[in-house]
């Protein structure tokens, strides 16, 4: 009775191991070890069912004593060759894992090199827009003396007080270009209206903006990575791509901002020069992948650019 039950309780754990083999398959993207490997786990079921047939059929002992060998073997020989051919499963997870480390430096290099960019952007804005202004106070109040004709203090007062407003305005723009106050009080639609039309007030540029997102406010993230990928498509183009026309569609539709960007400049070779292109395709790729989003650029010598980007919401 015993050894019944312990036939029926081996057949139930067989049955299990083999089900859960078969639900492996494509993980293992149906690799022919893992195959091997579950038939072996299936062939131990069947062999386990035969064992309980002479219970059943007693005169069949000998008949099914000859099937259970030959399972024996069969099982023996397919869990042999599927085990010599597991390694390939181990060089696959090997494989990956080479691929993520090669992801994540490039993402590293990504981020380090955006950061620098941001670093030295950020130095030659204060060293010459906001320096040269200082200097002039400097060398203002220097010049402002108890001896002089009251009209040459006030002449310098009044040239104090006009650097003076425009450092201030320089901090102001500066700090618009690290953290748009339009976009943290208004939204990424009117952040990209007033980035825009700053440009057309100081380019003959061609730029046109269409979008159906309205006044809605979506996450901080979201607008951030957004707001920023559109800025450095615009400086690309103007920094390379000699282009007089942009076309800018933003698009929100089943919870998922579509941005759509082109230009009639001169084009470039994207599988060459993608990193080259600015900020880069890495690093954009990098910013909306850590908003559950992505990016693809298309592109030929003389034919222009377009980019296509989402962001989930």
């Amino acid at each position: 009775m015993l050894s019944t039950i312990l036939v029926y309780m081996s057949l139930l754990f067989q049955v299990l191991a083999a089900a859960i083999a078969i639900s492996l398959f494509k993980r293992t993207k149906f690799n022919a070890s893992w195959i091997l490997i579950s038939t072996g786990f299936i062939l131990m079921v069947v062999s386990r069912i035969f064992e309980l047939f002479p219970t059943i059929y007693p005169e069949w002992e000998e008949e099914l004593a000859v099937v259970q060998k030959c399972l024996a073997f069969v099982i023996s020989l397919v869990l042999l060759i599927g085990v010599f051919y597991i390694r390939k499963i181990f060089q696959f997870m090997r494989r990956l894992d080479e691929i993520r480390r090669e992801t994540e430096n490039k993402v590293l290099s990504a981020v380090i090199r955006t950061e620098e960019r941001e670093r030295q952007r950020f130095a030659k804005e204060l060293h010459d827009g906001l320096g040269p202004l200082l200097s002039v106070v400097k060398m203002l109040l220097s010049g402002l003396s108890g001896d002089a004709k009251p009209e040459v203090n006030e002449k310098i007062k009044q040239n104090l007080k006009q650097a003076v407003d425009e450092a201030i305005i320089s901090v102001r723009d500066i700090s618009a270009n690290i953290s748009p106050h339009i976009l943290n009080n208004f939204g990424l639609k009117d952040a990209v209206d007033s980035f825009i039309k700053k440009l057309r007030s100081a380019k003959a540029l061609d730029i046109s903006f269409t979008t159906n997102i309205g006044n809605r406010r979506f996450g901080y993230n979201v607008e951030v990575i957004m707001y920023r990928v559109i800025c450095e498509l615009i400086n690309n183009t103007l920094r390379h791509a000699e282009a007089d026309k942009i076309r800018i569609e933003l698009k929100l539709t089943d919870e998922i901002i579509y941005l759509t960007y082109t230009d009639n400049g001169i084009g470039f070779d994207v599988s060459r020069q993608a990193t080259k292109y600015g900020m880069g395709l890495d690093n954009m790729q990098y910013r909306l992948k850590s908003g559950n989003g992505g990016i693809e650029i298309m592109s030929e010598r003389g034919k222009g650019m377009q980019a296509k980007a989402f962001i989930k919401l």
